[in-house]
Order: structure tokens, then C-alpha cells, then sequence
């Protein structure tokens, strides 16, 4: 697979970060890991968690959240450029045999939580996704150009295309191509916070996946999936805040492997409404590539494709005033390659009822 390499480079959110810090935020004023969830093509038929803070919330109390992501996504499948046909203008001649991934897409997120008793939760998340073609190719590629990175094959591919081809040696191939537009699965959450103290907070969470997402073009799996995860809260200074979980996704009915997934993630206080966080996704992957699709990664050697974990990183910023919330964040998986190509996150949240809030 032929994909790019290009670094994170989001070094400006740390300018003046000091100077932000106004009278030191003690734990109290943690706004919580980054949200979100796994929205990378080979991965987005079958459910993952969004990273979720183990603390409970004041007994009642209702947050309904949205968010928007957007993406360019480009991946393509292993070519040999000197003996591959190519057209007067350079491109493939048969572009969609080697096309993997290429779109861009924004993708609407609704939900909400309840904190039913002082240690049970529960939420619900539901998406509508769009695919159409990617008109921010030529802004990509002559970013590149500038630094000096690979295009990662999109230059022998036609811009602005909507095409995917998904194939997969265990499940169903996930094609599609055009503007597209398709509802997401369902995902339903229960989370216990069963021990908490004020340096630390434990939860566990289990989930079920209703398969409302359209299958043929890979927005869902047409099937269920269990879930169930352990997440910790750390606040080991008035600054600083750690979060981390750890679970298992069983697919049912798909074909698909068995995931496992860990999302650590580090908040800095900038003040008592604002921090900066770094968080990743890991996750194994529920599917590979037929052996006739193998290629050869730069760190890993040959490999199959969509097969190697998924090594996101996250860098973003929440806020939080009296009721409202927001979090900003890029994401790109730069070890693997086994993730988005360049995704932006934006949500928003309100907090309605509940004592205390």
C-alpha cells in the first residue's frame, strides 16, 4: 500500500502555552480525554470506544453532544509506476484496480448520556456520513511539495474522485464510489464507575452495536457487536491528567477478527476552562487483505494489507464554560499508516439537568 508519511505538525499549540496558565487548575477543573471515535474506512463497519473520563457525573444529569469530522482519506494499492500503463497527463490508466481509499468526507455525529444513579451511565451514539470527491487534493499534494514529503501515489490518481475498495480475505468487500451519503450504525454504552477517590477514578463499560449502518458500501457490518472495556482517571498533579482504557470488540456474524483497543491520553491544564491534550488510538485490526494485495512497509516489511494495528494520534484542545463544552482536535495515524489520512474533529456538548452542575 502506498500511503504518506507526513508528521504532526501542530507544534504552534504549544507556542505560549505558558503564558495561557493563569492561577494553577487543581484536578477538580479536568475537562476529560479527547472524543471521538475510529472513523478510518477498514475499520468503520464494526464498533470502537470513544475515549470517556471514569468519573461520574452529578445523578441525573444529561449531556447531548454532537460533533463533525472531516476527512481526506487517500490509500492505494501497490503499483509498480514504471511498468504500470500511465496517461499523457501521468495518471494510471487503471486507477480503480489499484484504488483502496480516495474521497473526502464529513461525517455528523448525534448523541447524548444520562448518569442514571451515582455510578451508572449511560449514552447513545448515532452518524450520517458523506463521501463525495476530494476537492483539497491539489491543496495536499503542493503541501507536500512545500516540505518535501511523498505524495504517496496521489499524483498518479485523477483529483477530486470518490472511490473505495475495501477487500478483505475473511468478510465482505466495502466498494463504493460518487457523492454519497448513508446513516451509520447505532452504538448503545453503559459505563460503571465502581471505585473513585480524588487522585483517581475506575469504570467499566460494556456496549452493543445496532446495525443501522448501510453495509454495501462499508458505513456497517449489517450485524451486532459486543463490547467491554476497563478505563482509569489519573490526576497525579494540579496540572496534569492521565486516561487511559483498555477493551475487547466482539464482531458477531461479520467474519471480522476479534479487536483489542487502547486509548491512553495526557491532558495539561492551560487553565481552569481550557487544556491541551495528546491522546492515540490503538487497534487491532478486524480484517486483512488478500495475499494477491500484500506490500512492502518501510518499517514492517511485507505485510498484508490493512492488517498491522492502527497507531492514531490525536492533538487537540477542550474548553469548557459553566454548561458548554467544545473540543477541537487533528488526527492522523503516522507509524502504521493504518488510519485516517488527515482528519479534524470539532464537537460540542450542553449539559442539561443534574445537581451541582
Amino acid at each position: 500500500m502506498i500511503r504518506r508519511g507526513a508528521p504532526i505538525l501542530l507544534a504552534a499549540l504549544l507556542a505560549g502555552a505558558a503564558a495561557l496558565g493563569a492561577a494553577p487548575p487543581s484536578a477538580s477543573d479536568a475537562l476529560g480525554p479527547l472524543g471521538g471515535r475510529n472513523m478510518y474506512a477498514p475499520h468503520l463497519p464494526w464498533y470502537s470506544f470513544a475515549a470517556e473520563s471514569a468519573a461520574p457525573r452529578p445523578v441525573d444529569a444529561v449531556r447531548i453532544h454532537g460533533g463533525i469530522y472531516g476527512m481526506n482519506e487517500f490509500g492505494a494499492y501497490a503499483f509498480d509506476e514504471d511498468t504500470e500503463p500511465l496517461d499523457p497527463d501521468g495518471t494510471l490508466s487503471d486507477q480503480d484496480e489499484f484504488t483502496a481509499l480516495d474521497y473526502e468526507s464529513v461525517i455528523l455525529e448525534f448523541g447524548a448520556d444520562w448518569q442514571a444513579t451515582p455510578t451508572w451511565r449511560f449514552r447513545a451514539d448515532w452518524r450520517i456520513h458523506a463521501r463525495y470527491g476530494g476537492v483539497l487534493d491539489g491543496i495536499i499534494e503542493g503541501w507536500h511539495g512545500l516540505f518535501g514529503l511523498a505524495n504517496a501515489g496521489r499524483e498518479y490518481f485523477d483529483r477530486n474522485r470518490s472511490a473505495w475498495s475495501i477487500e478483505s480475505a475473511r468478510t465482505r468487500d466495502f466498494t463504493g464510489d460518487g457523492p454519497t451519503v448513508a446513516t451509520g450504525d447505532l452504538d448503545l454504552e453503559a459505563l460503571w464507575s465502581f471505585s473513585g477517590g480524588s487522585r483517581s477514578d475506575w469504570a467499566l463499560r460494556g456496549a452493543f452495536k445496532i446495525p443501522t449502518g448501510v453495509p454495501s458500501g462499508g458505513f456497517g457490518s449489517g450485524y451486532p457487536d459486543l463490547a467491554a472495556a476497563v478505563t482509569v482517571d489519573w490526576h497525579p498533579w494540579k496540572r496534569w491528567s492521565v486516561y487511559a482504557g483498555a477493551g475487547l470488540i466482539l464482531p458477531l456474524g461479520s467474519g471480522a477478527y476479534p479487536m483489542g483497543q487502547f486509548f491512553p491520553a495526557v491532558e495539561f491544564r492551560l487553565n481552569p476552562g481550557l487544556s491541551l491534550l495528546a491522546q492515540m488510538n490503538i487497534q487491532s485490526s478486524p480484517i486483512k487483505g488478500p495475499p494477491a494485495r500484500r506490500y512492502d512497509h518501510p518499517l514492517f516489511g511485507p505485510v498484508d494489507m490493512f492488517a498491522l494495528p492502527q497507531t492514531d494520534v490525536k492533538i487537540g484542545l477542550k474548553g469548557r464554560s459553566g454548561r458548554f463544552a467544545w473540543q477541537a482536535y487533528f488526527e492522523e495515524d503516522p507509524l502504521t499508516w493504518e488510519g485516517p489520512d488527515i482528519l479534524m474533529f470539532f464537537g460540542a456538548s450542553i449539559d442539561v439537568g443534574g445537581e451541582d452542575l
